[in-house]
């Protein structure tokens, strides 16, 4: 429901939260783009109403097969203007499709390498245009026959074809980080 996820109403339901702790991936490597998660605290826990849903981080999922259809989810930039940055007032959300790791490392000519903590996904029926996640869409929902998959990490031009989104994938060992972290240090 676009109006009940539109930053510029004045909503009765707005969760408003401050991070009050973050926690990088100690492996988080900026070059080859691996263990590009953070855990966040915030000063009050997120309610769950008509308007919000918290997903819950259980086993791990299996890693989505090529062609399996995901949804991802944001309030990033809409438009292709590299001079600007403007967020979206409206939560917008988009079905993509998992590719070939293969075929995705050909189109990104292997740098970063997109190995087995990455999954690659786009919209690739539009010709050079495709639906996708763009910037501010970082750290978003990667949601896969229902589950939490992954996480948005990066790509290349937004909505381009030749270089489709790629999200963390949240493996087992991630899911055993994010656990023992979150005892840890008290998140």
């Amino acid at each position: 429901n676009k109006k009940m996820h539109n930053t510029k109403m004045k909503e009765k339901e707005w969760q408003l939260r401050k991070v009050v702790k973050s926690v990088p991936h100690p492996c988080y490597d900026d070059v080859e783009r691996v263990n590009d998660l953070m855990l966040l605290k915030l000063n009050k826990p997120a309610m769950q109403t008509s308007t919000v849903e918290c997903l819950r981080l259980g086993r791990a999922v299996e890693d989505p097969l090529p062609g399996t259809s995901c949804l991802v989810a944001g309030w990033g930039e809409t438009t292709k203007n590299p001079t600007v940055f403007k967020m979206s007032d409206v939560l917008r959300s988009v079905n993509v499709t998992v590719m070939d790791r293969m075929k995705c490392n050909m189109l990104y000519k292997w740098k970063p390498f997109i190995g087995r903590s990455l999954v690659c996904a786009g919209s690739f029926s539009h010709g050079i245009i495709s639906a996708d996640t763009c910037r501010g869409d970082s750290g978003g929902p990667l949601l896969c026959n229902g589950g939490l998959v992954g996480v948005t990490a990066f790509g290349g031009t937004c909505g381009y074809t030749k270089k489709p989104g790629v999200y963390s994938f949240l493996t087992e060992k991630q899911l055993r980080w994010i656990h023992t972290t979150m005892i840890s240090t008290d998140l």
